[in-house]
């Protein structure tokens, strides 16, 4: 079997019929036992996943390999060649869905490769869900419990990262703080519920007035900030404008004569 190289980012579809091949014997206890405890062994949902990947490897004749959880296309294992594609969706005992995995084999699996792959996806399965619900609580705890984005602790964690980052590689980054104008008058006049709503639009307003690789966070009270990377020396002003058209013709803020001030 050809060298395969650890990826990230794939995702395909497709469907497998079994042809009978020789048969291979089924993974033994001591095996399993040390599969386990490498997966168990890791840090990152990134490592427990490459580390069954490379054992997937060494076990069946696998050329391509993905893993697809709602939105996340993990690539695993790649090479040059193509081979039959085959799916199988990944469960805990109580049914609970983790996943899929997507496969090219070099050649079509007899039924105990089957069973041996089966019994792989089972092994993966405990640690799988402890890692999804680890990254889960860990994504929540960055979020913003009101509007939905980064939270302050976020926005501490990625300013120095991006300015890194931007140190490596320069290809811009922009820092924007805003407020809400005339904020503390609707608090006043409608009361805390209409106040949250508002902080509610707004977020919503800023999440689509920058791209998927900008950062919305808010700050605290009607603080907020974004991270333009990669950034012009214009992206500021394209985001303020599209703020300020969005907040023009929002039907929730435009009655309320809500406003915002930014500096970047």
């Amino acid at each position: 079997m050809e060298s395969l190289q650890l990826i990230s980012n794939f995702g395909r579809n497709g469907e497998l019929k079994l042809n009978h091949y020789p048969t291979h014997p089924s993974i033994a206890n001591r095996e399993k036992l040390e599969l386990l405890e490498s997966l168990m062994s890791q840090e990152k949902l990134a490592d427990l996943l490459q580390t069954f990947a490379a054992w997937v490897a060494n076990q069946l004749p696998v050329c391509r390999m993905a893993y697809h959880f709602m939105t996340r296309r993990v690539k695993l294992l790649d090479s040059l060649k193509r081979g039959h594609k085959q799916i199988f969706t990944l469960q805990d005992s109580q049914m609970q869905y983790l996943g899929q995995m997507d496969y090219e084999l070099q050649e079509n699996l007899d039924p105990q490769q089957q069973r041996k792959l089966q019994q792989l996806h089972q092994l993966l399965a405990q640690p799988l869900r402890l890692f999804l619900r680890m990254e889960q609580m860990d994504l929540q705890s960055r979020l913003d419990h009101l509007t939905g984005v980064g939270n302050r602790a976020f926005f501490d964690e990625s300013l120095p990262r991006a300015i890194q980052q931007n140190q490596r590689n320069p290809d811009g980054l922009t820092l924007v703080l805003l407020d809400l104008d005339r904020f503390k008058q609707v608090n006043d006049t409608h009361g805390h519920p209409v106040g949250d709503k508002v902080l509610k639009e707004f977020a919503d307003i800023l999440t689509r007035s920058v791209r998927g690789t900008d950062l919305v966070f808010r700050l605290g009270g009607d603080e907020f900030a974004l991270l333009l990377q990669p950034a012009d020396e214009e992206a500021a002003t394209r985001v303020e404008a599209r703020i300020n058209y969005h907040l023009r013709n929002n039907k929730e803020l435009q009655p309320l004569a809500v406003g915002c001030s930014l500096g970047f």
